[in-house]
């Protein structure tokens, strides 16, 4: 049986927390084996500079048929299957540099956006089925993580690459969130764990996306 690879990547801790669930989660379904896929993970800085170079080290070292970013997004309820990246890098906060991106191209020579090449439907129904709330949202928006998932898809087209890759946000684990206010919407990393996990096999497992409504009213 000849092995492949499903990387998931997580982002290092940032804006003053000590932890980071979406690295914690991807450092723990690591080795996981489902058929003939090894779970490999990589960290991700929060550095403009640093974040998408980090990313394609890690899609050549480990040479993936599958890429799942994931991250944490403040003030969200439940799992965020992302659809689209945008070419912006226009940040609400300094990375971990401390720098400021404003209203910048992240390739002045790339696409407008980028769509998710993962069965993003799919995924959000058997997270669902799971009783783990979940959703498609339709902005990742102008910060790191929209930056990895463009930054990702630009470089798989450019280079012509045969992976599927996409970006899901995750929330505040409830020991986080009760640092932030007691209204900071919030879900147990074991919960998260279980989601990217079944989204992974989802993945592995679907080709072509189902056909489910998901589209947002607003």
């Amino acid at each position: 049986m000849n092995q492949k690879n499903i990387l998931i990547t997580g982002y290092e801790p940032f804006g003053g927390d000590a932890v980071n669930p979406s690295l914690d989660l991807a450092k723990t379904l690591s080795g996981t084996v489902y058929k003939d896929f090894v779970f490999q993970y990589a960290k991700i800085p929060v550095n403009r500079q640093k974040c998408v170079p980090t990313m394609i080290e890690a899609i050549q070292c480990y040479q993936p048929e599958i890429v799942i970013c994931t991250g944490l997004a403040y003030g969200r309820a439940a799992i965020s299957i992302e659809r689209t990246a945008v070419n912006i890098a226009d940040f609400p906060f300094p990375d971990n540099e401390g720098y400021i991106a404003l209203n910048e191209s992240i390739d002045p020579t790339g696409d407008t956006a980028y769509f998710s090449t993962l069965p993003i439907r799919a995924i959000m129904k058997n997270i669902q089925q799971a009783g783990i709330p979940a959703y498609v949202s339709n902005s990742a928006g102008t910060y790191c993580c929209n930056m990895l998932m463009y930054g990702t898809l630009n470089y798989i087209k450019k280079n012509n690459l045969d992976i599927r890759a996409g970006m899901l946000h995750v929330p505040y684990t409830p020991d986080m969130a009760i640092t932030k206010g007691s209204d900071m919407p919030s879900m147990s990393l074991n919960n998260m764990i279980q989601a990217i996990k079944l989204a992974a096999i989802t993945a592995i497992e679907t080709n072509e996306d189902i056909s489910l409504i998901c589209g947002a009213a607003q």
